[in-house]
């Protein structure tokens, strides 16, 4: 579809040495293949996990970087995984890292999602989406002016912000090298585009059916 900029999927794509994914590889035509060659950085490959699907999983200390980051302006994002992490302290999704600015979306905590972007005035927007540490799917859609969010292909809040610049997101599963996902992930796509209802309906009901997501 037209505006997707990063399509990350566990069951293709996914290079591993011992069960540590050393590669991740953007199944868009933008070639924005998440990579660690660092082997105690890098993320566990756990197969037959999600319907029968593998999923990447992070414990914490783990991350992969993007070869140029996702700087959209508008855009949607469907995430399916679930935060790890027993405390109520954040898991980052997407984050920043080197030099880029302090962008990320995160489980902030067993029930909620942020989003934030310090370099272009995205306030720290908080929606309640439920229990994080079930699979589900995570979507939202932003068009300039409103951001929405979805669990599971159900509206669960709308919100009102107006960044003055791109939304940049540097590397999967960390806050530059400081704070980490413990999580799973299965699928991640990023369009750079709020796209339509009817795209995005269409896209969680094949993300809810594959994975067999109540």
């Amino acid at each position: 579809m037209a505006g997707l900029k990063l399509w990350l999927r566990s069951d293709k794509g996914v290079f591993a040495r011992a069960g540590n994914v050393y590669e991740w590889q953007d199944q868009s035509e933008n070639g924005l293949h998440a990579t660690m060659p660092v082997a105690s950085r890098q993320p566990e490959l756990v197969s037959g996990t999600l319907n029968g699907k593998p999923v990447v999983r992070f414990h914490g200390a783990q991350s992969l970087w993007l070869s140029a980051p996702v700087q959209p302006s508008s855009f949607a994002v469907f995430v399916v995984g679930k935060n790890n992490k027993a405390s109520e302290k954040f898991s980052i999704i997407l984050g920043p890292g080197g030099n880029w600015p302090n962008n990320q979306l995160r489980w902030e905590n067993g029930h909620e999602v942020l989003f934030v972007g310090t370099s272009n005035d995205l306030q720290a927007t908080t929606a309640k989406i439920g229990d994080t540490r079930v699979y589900h799917l995570l979507s939202a859609r932003y068009d300039g002016e409103t951001l929405s969010v979805y669990r599971d292909g159900s509206f669960i809040s709308r919100h009102n912000v107006s960044p003055g610049g791109p939304w940049t997101l540097a590397q999967v599963g960390a806050w530059y090298s400081k704070e980490f996902m413990e999580g799973d992930l299965a699928e991640l796509l990023v369009y750079d585009q709020a796209i339509s209802d009817e795209s995005r309906t269409s896209i969680e009901g094949h993300l809810l059916d594959k994975y067999d997501i109540p």
